[in-house]
């Protein structure tokens, strides 16, 4: 006979024979997930305080640098920079779904004057889609 158990994560009822009843129980693998990834979060937080500091992330961020083959997107602290320039430019955090396009296509021309945001990738492909014909028509 199946007992009701709830997932840790997010409290939903599942139904599992007492023989596969584990320790944690999670209703899928992103709740399982996103709780191992807050345990560790709180266990390097509580083992090992001095890990992160802004002056290790920045020492390990100039260890990266000029590491790749350079036919990506930069990044800033593990962040796309476009993406933060873009933010900076509006003055907000970017919304989801808000794709960032570089005009001139060079990915690592992060310039303020070469980004447009648009409100969903439909929007992007539909500039792409329109752009020789006019383009001096608003996407938004």
């Amino acid at each position: 006979m199946k007992k009701i158990v709830y997932c840790e994560k997010c409290g939903k009822a599942l139904y599992r024979y007492p023989c596969n009843i584990k320790e944690h129980v999670f209703c899928s693998r992103q709740c399982a997930k996103g709780y191992l990834s807050t345990k560790m979060t709180r266990m390097n937080e509580l083992f090992n305080p001095d890990r992160m500091t802004l002056e290790v992330r920045t020492k390990l961020r100039k260890a990266h640098l000029g590491k790749g083959e350079r036919k990506s997107y930069t990044k800033t602290y593990g962040r796309h920079t476009h993406r933060i320039m873009a933010e900076q430019l509006l003055g907000r955090p970017l919304k989801k779904g808000e794709v960032v396009h570089h005009i001139d296509g060079n990915k690592r021309n992060n310039d303020p004057l070469n980004l447009m945001v648009f409100k969903s990738q439909t929007a992007h492909a539909l500039w792409h889609k329109n752009e020789e014909t006019d383009p001096s028509k608003n996407y938004e």
